[in-house]
Order: C-alpha cells, then sequence, then structure tokens
C-alpha cells in the first residue's frame, strides 16, 4: 500500500492520477499494518534515501581532495617564514 503522501514530494490530489491498481514501482519498505494487513511502501522515501547517499558520497569525494583549513594555515605560515 503507498499513500498519496508517499507518491512523491509534490501535494498529491488522487493516487489514481499518478497510479494504477498492478503498475511496478520501486519504493521503500516503511512497515507492516497488522491491522489492516497491509505492508506500507513508499516512492518518495526511496528517492530521498538515494539522494542522501548521492550526496554523502559527493561530500566524501570533495573532502579526500579539498584541503583542510589546518593544511592552509600551516602552507600560509610557511609561506611567512
Amino acid at each position: 500500500y503507498v499513500r498519496a503522501s508517499e507518491i512523491q514530494r509534490d501535494r498529491v490530489e488522487d493516487a489514481r492520477m499518478l497510479l494504477k491498481e498492478g503498475d511496478e514501482i520501486e519504493a521503500k519498505f516503511i512497515g507492516v499494518d497488522k491491522k489492516n494487513k497491509q505492508i506500507n511502501l513508499s516512492i518518495k522515501g526511496k528517492y530521498q534515501d538515494e539522494e542522501k547517499a548521492a550526496e554523502k558520497d559527493y561530500t566524501q569525494q570533495a573532502a579526500a581532495g579539498a584541503p583542510t583549513l589546518g593544511d592552509i594555515f600551516k602552507e600560509q605560515m610557511e609561506e611567512k617564514k
């Protein structure tokens, strides 16, 4: 089961306008509703997780090649000698 609020970031008035029963989707598992016997999924959550992972990779790659503030100060102090 995918709630309308879990389809995309923008407000969705009617999920039936975007998805139809039987459509294949990629989604994140977010829980089980035992009372209603439903598995809850989130399309939006899947993309948010992918964005976070990409951001983390980018940050790590940028940090690996970028000098630290300490490196910059050390270099400037050595230039003044």
